[in-house]
C-alpha cells in the first residue's frame, strides 16, 4: 500500500476501536475533529475507472462511525422513523434537487465528489446523530467537543496574531493588515466555522452560574468561556466582517430570548444604538457598511449581479454542483475580480449549485428547524439550549447573507449538528409528554388499584 492508503488505514483502525469502546465518546470526538477535512489524500483503488479515490481523514472517520453505528449501534426505538418525519420534506427537495445538480454539471466526476461530501454525508450524519444523542448527557458531551475544538482553533488563531507565523497568503501578514486563517487556507474558514459555536458556547456559559453569582457547575463555566472568548477573538483576528455581525446578532437574540439576560441585552442594544448614533468613527462606518460603498460590499455586488444574470438564463436547473465557475464564464465582466467557487450568498449559492428545488429544500429545512427550536423555547421554559440553537442558527445564517455557511466540509455537517441538538430536544420532549399522558390510566389499571 502506499502511505496514504496506509495512513487511512491505521487512522481508520484507530477510531473504529474507539467506536467500540464508547460510540458516542466517538461522536462527540469526531464533533471536535471537523477540521481535520483539511488532510486530503488519495486512497489508492485496486480496481475501477478511477486512479484513486480522493478523500479526507474526517471522511474516513465518518465512514466508520456511521458503519459502527449501523451495524450495532442503532438504539432500535420505534420513534425514529416517526421522528424524522418533520424533516423529510426538506430533506427530500434539497436530496433530489442536488442529485439534479449532478446530472447538468459540467464536470460529473467533480459533482459526485460534491454531493457526497456536501449532501449525502451530512444527511446520514444527522440520521444517525438524532439517533445517538438521545439525552442531556449527551448534548453535553457533543457541546463538550465543539467548545474544545474552537478553543484549538481561537488558540492557533492569537498565536498567528501575535507572531504572523502560519499565515498562507503574504498580503495578510503585515501586522497592521494582519488576517488570521488558524488551520485553514483563507480567514473566513475562521469565521465561518467559529460564528456559531461561539455564539453557542456563549450560551452555555451563561447558563453555568445562577443569580447570586455562584457556580452551577464550574466545569462548563471554564470550558465554555474559554471556547467563547477564544471564538470572539478568533473572529476579531480574521476580521471576518460577516463572521462578526452573524456573532453579534446571535449573540443579542440570545440575550433578548433568555430571559435572566434579556434586562442587560435591551440595555446593550439601546447603548449600541446610541453609540452608532453620537460616535462619528462608528457612525461612519456603520453608513459605509449599510450603503454597500466599502470595496468588500462592492465585490459582492458585482459578483452577485453577475451570478443573478447566470441564473436568469438557467433558472430551474443553476449551474449544477461544481459547476458555477464554468456558467458564470460567460457572464463574468469584471476581469479585475477572480471568479470565486460559489456566488458568496447561501440564497445564491443554493440556487446555483442545487437548482430551485435544492433552494426549496433549504429554506424548508431552515422554517423547519425554527418552527421546531421556538415550540421547545415554549416547552422548555427556563432551558438555555433552545435559545441558544437558535441564536447559533442566526449566527449562521447571517454570516451567510454574504458567504458560503453551507457548501464546506465542516460546515455543511455543523449545520446539521445545529438541527439535531433541535431535534434530539423534541423527541426528548416528545417522549416525556407521552409518559405523562399514559401515567393517569396506569394508576387506574386494575393492577395498580390492587
Amino acid at each position: 500500500m502506499d502511505p496514504a492508503t496506509t495512513f487511512a488505514v491505521i487512522a481508520a483502525l484507530l477510531f473504529f476501536s474507539l467506536c467500540v469502546l464508547d460510540r458516542k465518546l466517538a461522536l462527540a470526538v469526531f464533533c471536535a475533529l471537523l477540521p481535520v477535512y483539511l488532510i486530503r489524500f488519495t486512497i489508492t483503488l485496486p480496481f475501477g475507472p478511477l486512479d484513486g479515490l480522493p478523500t479526507t481523514l474526517l471522511e474516513i472517520f465518518f465512514v466508520v462511525l456511521f458503519l459502527s453505528w449501523l451495524l450495532f449501534g442503532k438504539e432500535g426505538q420505534k420513534g425514529q422513523k416517526v421522528g424524522l418525519c418533520v424533516w423529510l420534506p426538506g430533506i427530500t427537495l434539497l436530496l433530489i434537487g442536488s442529485v439534479v445538480g449532478v446530472l447538468v454539471s459540467p464536470d460529473p466526476i467533480a459533482a459526485l465528489g460534491v454531493w457526497r461530501a456536501y449532501f449525502l454525508e451530512p444527511v446520514l450524519f444527522f440520521v444517525m446523530f438524532t439517533d445517538m444523542v438521545r439525552d442531556a448527557s449527551t448534548r453535553r458531551m457533543v457541546l463538550g467537543a465543539l467548545g474544545i475544538s474552537i478553543s484549538v482553533i481561537g488558540i492557533s488563531a492569537v498565536y498567528q496574531k501575535v507572531t504572523g507565523f502560519g499565515i498562507p497568503n503574504p498580503v495578510w501578514v503585515p501586522e497592521e493588515v494582519r488576517r488570521v486563517t488558524s488551520f485553514f487556507g483563507f480567514p473566513n474558514g475562521v469565521g465561518l466555522i467559529a460564528a456559531p459555536i461561539t455564539v453557542l458556547m456563549a450560551g452555555w456559559t451563561v447558563s453555568s452560574t445562577r443569580k447570586d453569582g455562584a457556580f452551577r457547575n464550574l466545569t462548563v463555566f471554564l470550558l465554555g468561556g474559554m471556547a467563547a472568548v477564544l471564538g470572539v477573538l478568533s473572529v476579531l483576528f480574521a476580521v471576518s466582517e460577516g463572521a462578526m455581525l452573524g456573532v453579534a446578532a446571535g449573540l443579542l437574540v440570545f440575550g433578548l430570548l433568555y430571559r435572566p439576560l434579556r434586562k442587560a441585552a435591551l440595555i446593550v442594544l439601546i447603548a449600541a444604538c446610541a453609540l452608532t448614533i453620537f460616535y462619528k468613527p462608528l457612525t461612519d462606518y456603520t453608513s459605509l457598511m449599510l450603503s454597500m460603498r466599502d470595496d468588500s460590499w462592492h465585490v459582492r455586488q458585482i459578483v452577485w449581479q453577475e451570478s443573478l444574470d447566470m441564473l436568469y438564463d438557467r433558472p430551474i436547473m443553476g449551474a449544477g454542483l461544481a459547476g458555477y465557475q464554468t456558467a458564470l464564464e460567460p457572464y463574468h465582466e469584471a476581469k479585475h475580480i477572480e471568479i470565486f467557487m460559489y456566488p458568496h450568498n447561501f440564497l445564491l449559492n443554493f440556487w446555483s449549485e442545487t437548482g430551485i428545488i435544492g433552494l426549496a429544500g433549504f429554506l424548508v429545512i431552515v422554517w423547519t428547524f425554527f418552527m421546531v427550536a421556538i415550540r421547545l423555547y415554549r416547552d422548555r421554559k427556563g432551558e438555555w439550549l433552545p435559545t441558544g440553537v437558535i441564536a447559533a442558527m442566526i449566527a449562521l445564517l447571517i454570516h451567510g447573507l454574504v458567504d458560503v455557511p453551507y457548501l464546506k466540509n465542516d460546515i455543511s455537517l455543523l449545520f446539521w449538528i445545529i438541527i439535531g441538538l433541535a431535534e434530539s430536544m423534541r423527541r426528548q420532549t416528545r417522549d416525556i409528554r407521552e409518559v405523562s399522558l399514559r401515567q393517569p390510566y396506569r394508576e387506574q389499571s386494575p393492577n395498580n388499584r390492587r
